[in-house]
């Protein structure tokens, strides 16, 4: 009887063991069989997107560099909504100018339509506006963010820049290595300005256009800098890293005026969403007590003069906190 006590408890054992090896095993095989083909195929699709957002970014080049002829309805809408060039505005989307505003037509077109349809002709007028500027904000939305990217990788960037002329090389080199070495959206933007001067533009023509795409005071710093240079002569290098120190002093004094105004950010984001929560609470509690202001004559126009007060409030706020640096 011990004997086949002590047999049953290895054969246990081992039993267990085994479990444990074909566990590891069965793990080891789902993750070379399964997991590392796909994260292989994830990281080869995201080298061809690269890829092919540069063979977009190098298509665009030559499109662009002699279209002086403008629409009047593009002129009109660039003197309007104060956005600069509208085919350098639209380069992240890679959309014509023309498709782009015929977006914004036909949402208009929908929007008032199924608002009359609904609601009636004002509603109709307003959600045909607010759809009808829908791709103007995304992509002004899209604009602001490439460019607080920008400022976070100038100061490496022109750090590269600096060695790379003191290593030897010529700036057109250099911002050729730029464009290899830094992520987009500054890396693409610097292979732009390669390709159009690689092309027959001018390195300051390049840089110009370059400014007109992107909204950074920053890279104005720069451009301004290799322009003026090229005109007067001077240590470029010396230049470059006393404009990285000084992007990166820039840096470090906004986030300070962040830190400093996040109290009067965050009072301002809760007086904005505290009368709709009260309002939609309020609606859920208690929906006959709110139904007055809809059912009397005087409530829409109360309605009307909350939102204008509550408006005129977030843009004073917004004022105070606003820090130029």
């Amino acid at each position: 009887m011990e004997f086949l006590t002590e047999y049953s408890n290895y054969a246990y054992t081992i039993g267990l063991v085994g479990v444990f090896v074909g566990v590891c095993l069965a793990m080891s095989g789902i993750h070379y069989l399964v997991v590392k083909p796909v994260s292989r195929r994830r990281q080869l699709e995201r080298r061809l997107k690269k890829t092919e957002k540069d063979r977009l970014a190098k298509i665009q080049i030559l499109k662009t560099l002699q279209e002086d002829e403008k629409s009047l309805v593009i002129t009109i809408v660039e003197k309007i909504a104060g956005v600069g060039k509208l085919a350098n505005f639209q380069r992240d989307v890679f959309w014509k100018p023309t498709t782009f505003i015929s977006l914004m037509g036909l949402l208009a077109c929908g929007g008032f339509a199924a608002g009359s349809f609904l609601k009636g002709t004002l509603v109709g007028l307003a959600l045909g506006a607010g759809l009808g500027l829908l791709p103007l904000l995304v992509v002004r939305f899209r604009k602001r963010k490439k460019a607080r990217i920008f400022e976070k990788q100038m100061p490496e960037c022109m750090e590269l820049l600096a060695r790379s002329m003191r290593a030897g090389h010529a700036l057109p080199s250099a911002i050729e290595l730029a464009s290899h070495e830094i992520n987009p959206p500054l890396g693409l933007e610097m292979k732009i300005v390669y390709e159009e001067q690689r092309l027959g533009l001018s390195l300051n023509m390049a840089l110009r256009r370059m400014g007109e795409r992107v909204d950074s005071q920053d890279l104005q710093f720069f451009i301004t800098a290799v322009m003026l240079q090229s005109e007067t002569g001077g240590n470029l290098a010396e230049i470059l890293e006393n404009i990285g120190f000084l992007i990166r002093e820039r840096l470090k004094l906004k986030g300070k005026v962040k830190a400093l105004t996040a109290e009067g950010r965050f009072s301002a984001l809760i007086l904005g969403l505290l009368p709709f929560v009260v309002f939609a609470a309020i609606n859920i509690m208690n929906p006959g007590y709110i139904n007055t202001l809809f059912n009397d004559p005087v409530g829409p126009k109360l309605i009307f003069a909350a939102l204008a007060n509550l408006g005129l409030g977030i843009l004073w706020l917004r004022k105070i906190i606003q820090i130029k640096v």
